[in-house]
């Protein structure tokens, strides 16, 4: 699908976490909320070994990045992606183990604006 300026439209998709840190008593804008992406890097495509993987910090409750992504280029095989990823949200007091997973969105490759095709 071409988008206005000519350019071929492309999507991302990113998995949705959520991080209650064990205390369900409180609103959903007092948890962690994150996503996962698989990106293209190195020259490989996303999901591929080699590939590039990007983690960020969500907000509530339209889901916008919240501060900077992390990415790790060319860290895509489980093994290795599995620690880099869990080290990257110790380090923001998350952890994966006791996240739930929220669902699976795909929004805009390029441009500031995210366009989900689907909501929530």
């Amino acid at each position: 699908m071409k988008s206005a300026n000519g350019i071929d439209d492309q999507w991302l998709s990113d998995t949705i976490h959520l991080d209650k840190h064990g205390d369900d008593d409180h609103f959903p804008d007092t948890w962690d909320y994150y996503r996962i992406t698989g990106l293209e890097g190195l020259g490989n495509v996303e999901g591929t070994e080699g590939a590039t993987i990007e983690v960020c910090r969500l907000t509530w409750p339209d889901f916008q990045d919240k501060g900077t992504a992390v990415q790790t280029p060319g860290v895509v095989g489980l093994e290795a992606a599995w620690g880099h990823i869990n080290r990257i949200l110790n380090g923001w007091g998350i952890d994966r183990e006791r996240s739930v997973f929220i669902g699976v969105r795909d929004r805009k490759k390029h441009g500031d604006t995210v366009k989900l095709k689907e909501k929530f």
